[in-house]
């Protein structure tokens, strides 16, 4: 019942990676260069997929929205990349571990909410590839050519390829 989320999870990870792979190959004034898009910065965007990831995982593991470890971090953007991937594979574990037909119950903005887990790991999936491509736009502004192709066709290919 969960294949169809577990293998949206790897490609999540392989498309994050080949995002990261992309952009460990630019300096850092450029990851930080203010440009007009959802967030001012690939920088900044890449650090809300990185808490929207551990913030849904910690809330799904039952510690409420804590995202602590992103917003004091200090470290270097590549630094960032490496703990935004260990997210993606932690996240990718507990698809792989849990029943995902459990209800998840919140209260948000006074509001209380209850959400299927397999709903909650659609959302966090869809929601990367919202924002990869918003990272492809704002690399393109940048005048950078070499973009990498985080499509899931792409995955897909490069799977039967991989499995002949």
């Amino acid at each position: 019942m969960n294949q169809p989320y577990i293998d949206f999870a790897h490609y999540n990870i392989w498309a994050n990676n080949k995002i990261i792979e992309s952009l460990s190959q630019l300096n850092e004034e450029l990851l930080n260069q203010n440009i007009e898009a959802s967030f001012p910065s690939i920088m900044k965007t890449v650090s809300h997929l990185w808490m929207a990831e551990m913030g849904w995982l910690s809330r799904l593991q039952g510690k409420g929205w804590e995202v602590s470890e992103i917003t004091n971090f200090s470290g270097t953007p590549y630094e960032l990349f490496e703990s935004w991937q260990k997210t993606s594979v932690a996240f990718k574990s507990f698809v792989d571990a849990t029943d995902l037909e459990q209800k998840l119950q919140f209260d948000h903005k006074g509001e209380n909410y209850s959400i299927p887990f397999r709903e909650i790991a659609q959302t966090v999936f869809t929601h990367g590839n919202y924002h990869r491509g918003q990272v492809v736009m704002m690399m393109r502004q940048l005048g950078l050519t070499e973009i990498p192709k985080t499509d899931y066709i792409e995955w897909v290919r490069q799977n039967a390829r991989e499995n002949k």
